[in-house]
């Protein structure tokens, strides 16, 4: 039996997709078991197990110690659960949950460690503040180093997420795949018949052009960036429509006030999300040029190509942009020079007006044929059977 550690993670669309669908699928390449154990906040402790177990029925969800600051006592917990389940090793998400695995090589209650890295997480925490607390964001660099250099396997992302290991920790192995991040097990890749119909309901016309960007912009960094971007695509095309799905918040209130009756902003159920992105044009993947976002996956990529939109994305975002370029799924909005110094995160940089470097060209509606070759490429490029080598290889290094 293997581990599946997740540490301070809580139920979203990304845990479903990337770590329970993960150990569903892996269950299925009959190589042993994999047990999902969660490490879970305390607070609204019986919800989240809830939630968990009804996705993974056979998942361990435990409560952690409380505060993050004490996050190290958690070994014991896990000691705890390795006399029980007694596992030849663990694949652990994340530098802490990792941390916590390499000492149970350590105390002979595991074989092998496999660290399975979502992104530049040092980069992340000192770039973003993801805590503000300045002694906890100091140990993510040696707890990164350790679960790159310590760790017996290793899974990344992107290759842009190797290539910065190496760089910076010195990474010199090749005991690693990359999978970058998949759909999760609700996505569907037929086409849909009711596409028109949906439009009708949100209110736009055949003539419109629909651009659409899903997730939230609450306190997000890079809503300039997409402010530029749009305000410039809006005043240039009077046919081009935006909508949001995520929350009112001040940042897309600003946008739908400039250009009334072009911006919309709707909350959807998860289960409706789809089927929404079916029915426009193009998704929006604009982020500024930090390290974090130059190692990242995001999903939400693979989201709008199983929906059969070209994506509108920013230069040198992960693998991403470059795979735009190669398929032609999409338009390449430069903004590489907006970048911080990985060692100098506080320093100013010189922004970029990125509305100016849109790929000139009129963006119009995508045909059927087109639709559907994009699809074709999430299906191929995105899905969790896409990478079964990558999986099996995984799971025969930790055996």
């Amino acid at each position: 039996m293997l581990l599946y550690l997740t540490y301070n993670d809580q139920p979203s669309g990304v845990y479903w997709s990337q770590v329970t669908d993960v150990v569903v699928y892996l269950n299925t390449l009959g190589k042993g078991e994999v047990r999902l154990v969660a490490l879970v906040s305390a607070r609204d402790f019986r919800a989240t197990r809830r939630k968990i177990k009804a996705r993974d029925p056979k998942a361990w969800v435990l409560p952690m110690v409380p505060q993050m600051k004490r996050w190290k006592q958690n070994t014991t917990l896990l000691r705890w659960v390795c006399h029980r389940l007694r596992p030849e090793g663990i694949i652990s998400r994340g530098p802490f949950a990792t941390w916590m695995a390499l000492r149970m090589r350590e105390r002979g209650l595991v074989k092998k460690v496999c660290f399975d890295g979502r992104g530049a997480y040092a980069a992340e925490w000192e770039e973003y503040r993801i805590i503000n607390y300045d002694a906890l964001i100091a140990q993510i660099r040696p707890l990164e180093s350790e679960a790159v250099n310590k760790s017996d396997f290793r899974l990344a992302v992107s290759q842009a997420l190797v290539d910065h290991w190496r760089e910076r920790y010195a990474y010199q192995g090749d005991a690693h795949v990359v999978i970058p991040c998949t759909l999760g097990s609700e996505f569907r890749f037929e086409e849909p018949d009711d596409r028109e119909a949906v439009r009708r309901e949100l209110g736009y016309a055949p003539e419109d052009v629909v651009l659409v960007y899903s997730g939230s912009t609450a306190g997000w960094q890079s809503f300039g960036l997409l402010e530029e971007l749009l305000a410039g695509i809006l005043s240039r095309q009077p046919e081009v429509k935006v909508l949001f799905l995520s929350r009112e918040d001040a940042n897309n209130r600003m946008l739908k006030e400039c250009f009334p009756g072009r911006v919309q902003v709707k909350w959807l159920d998860p289960a409706q999300v789809q089927r929404t992105l079916r029915a426009c044009d193009h998704g929006i993947l604009v982020r500024e040029g930090t390290l974090t976002n130059r190692v990242a996956s995001p999903t939400k990529f693979a989201e709008y190509l199983s929906a059969g939109l070209p994506v509108i994305i920013s230069e040198g975002l992960g693998d991403f942009s470059a795979l735009v370029k190669e398929e032609g799924s999409g338009v390449v909005v430069g903004n590489a020079d907006n970048e911080r110094n990985e060692d100098n995160v506080g320093d100013e940089r010189n922004e970029r007006n990125v509305s100016n470097e849109v790929d000139p060209r009129t963006l119009v509606r995508p045909s059927n044929k087109e639709r559907a070759r994009l699809m074709g490429i999430a299906q191929g490029r995105f899905t969790k059977q896409a990478y079964a080598a990558q999986y099996r290889a995984l799971l025969e290094a930790m055996a």
